[in-house]
């Protein structure tokens, strides 16, 4: 019984570690580790179950927005792109079940073993855009390192079969990155802040380089969030605020595809008449067919398969180009709003609200600065229509989720 107990936790840990570095994982293959890791937790959850009633509060919590979406499959048209969604979105009931059974077993995550994933996910994170970006340097071979950079955001959308990753989504993840880095760094005296804050500054250094406005904006919102919300001490205002320099200058003085400083366009007003094919015009032309079609349809929705036919149809009036390019709502709040209505809205609406609720009366600061960053994101992108997305949201999420109780209690008796 006790060799058994071994392996089902050894098995259970190798999958946990394997989710967190799921950046390293083919794009074929992400799948697998989400089933790998189910597949354990049930084997681990049979050896170790405990008495107590499994967390049905939670469980409830974390799956209700995905489970209205399964409803709308009901009254979709196009039931076949609905499953194709259904595939993509799986992890989002996959990984509530899987914590939700480990939250119920006598041996549990300890707060050491989730810092450990944290730092999984920051070395594969670093592995992965110094890889790539040293790949795309000596293997292009007219690129210099300055075109290198110039190019960097359209070579990882496009250059290496079997790893593409949109660059946006990149960008997500280094975000996320830098949060677990600052959330390490305030919690052990063990680690040597220089080499903490040289990868801060690693990190900052390719989102620049990537220069995608949405992550960039949402780190910085949750940086002003974390200044109101915390006691922050001279020492660390000094090093963040270095950091942030070194980010503010690298944003401005690195070389950028023909010059164009893409946060400038955000602003510029006339450009949005002069220039309606320009990022900004597209995507208020897209949030205006969203808004449009989802107020002829308010309660319900059209159903999880048939909003791409629904934008498409307002697409041929508002501007054929964004027929060319297949669209979708760039907004994972309208995206949820034409599927299933203000009804699925306001479910998805209170499941921020409640973890927002449950990670400050939990005291699990990283948790609250998680899931804000993520939905600042989801004002741009559909998050959880993408694997790049859905995975390591619904991963983090549901971890930090159901071992804030835990972690409190830890901390509590030190």
């Amino acid at each position: 019984m006790l060799n058994n107990n071994k392996s089902a936790a050894l098995l259970l840990h190798f999958f946990l570690v394997i989710n967190s570095a799921v950046i390293l994982v083919p794009d074929k293959f992400k799948g697998i580790p989400v089933i790998g890791l189910l597949a354990s937790t049930i084997l681990f959850y049979i050896i170790n179950k405990s008495d107590k009633k499994l967390s049905s509060q939670l469980f409830i919590v974390s799956i209700s927005f995905f489970s209205v979406l399964l409803v709308s499959i009901l009254y979709s048209q196009n039931i076949s792109y609905a499953l194709r969604k259904l595939e993509t979105g799986l992890s989002l009931i996959a990984y509530p079940v899987v914590f939700t059974l480990l939250y119920n077993c006598k041996e549990k995550i300890g707060t050491k073993f989730i810092t450990s994933l944290k730092w999984v996910f920051i070395i594969s994170l670093i592995f992965f855009l110094a890889s790539t970006f040293l790949y795309y340097f000596f293997t292009e071979p007219f690129y210099t390192f300055r075109s290198t950079i110039i190019h960097y955001h359209t070579l990882v959308d496009l250059r290496i079969l079997g790893y593409e990753i949109h660059s946006i989504y990149l960008s997500m993840h280094i975000g996320v990155g830098v949060l677990f880095l600052i959330d390490i760094i305030s919690k052990t005296k063990k680690i040597k802040l220089v080499y903490a804050l040289f990868l801060l500054a690693f990190l900052f250094v390719f989102m620049a380089v990537l220069n995608k406005r949405g992550p960039i904006i949402a780190l910085g919102v949750v940086g002003l969030v974390f200044f109101v919300k915390s006691k922050v001490t001279t020492k660390p205002t000094l090093y963040v605020l270095t950091l942030v320099t070194v980010f503010v200058v690298t944003l401005i003085f690195i070389p950028k595809f023909n010059n164009i400083n893409r946060f400038k366009e955000l602003v510029d007003f006339e450009g949005l008449k002069t220039n309606p094919n320009s990022s900004t015009a597209i995507r208020l032309s897209i949030y205006k067919c969203s808004i449009e079609q989802g107020l002829k349809s308010p309660f319900i929705g059209y159903g999880w398969g048939d909003v791409k036919g629904v934008l498409n149809e307002c697409y041929k009036a508002e501007n054929q180009n964004l027929l060319l390019k297949n669209y979708n709502t760039h907004n994972q709040f309208l995206s949820i709003f034409l599927s299933t209505g203000i009804v699925g809205l306001l479910i998805f609406l209170f499941y921020f609200y409640y973890i927002f609720k449950f990670s400050n009366k939990n005291r699990n600061q990283l948790l609250f600065f998680l899931l804000l960053y993520f939905g600042l994101n989801m004002l741009s992108e559909n998050i959880l229509e993408r694997e790049d997305g859905v995975i390591f949201f619904s991963f983090f999420i549901n971890l930090l989720l159901f071992n804030s109780e835990s972690e409190t209690k830890e901390l509590a008796e030190k």
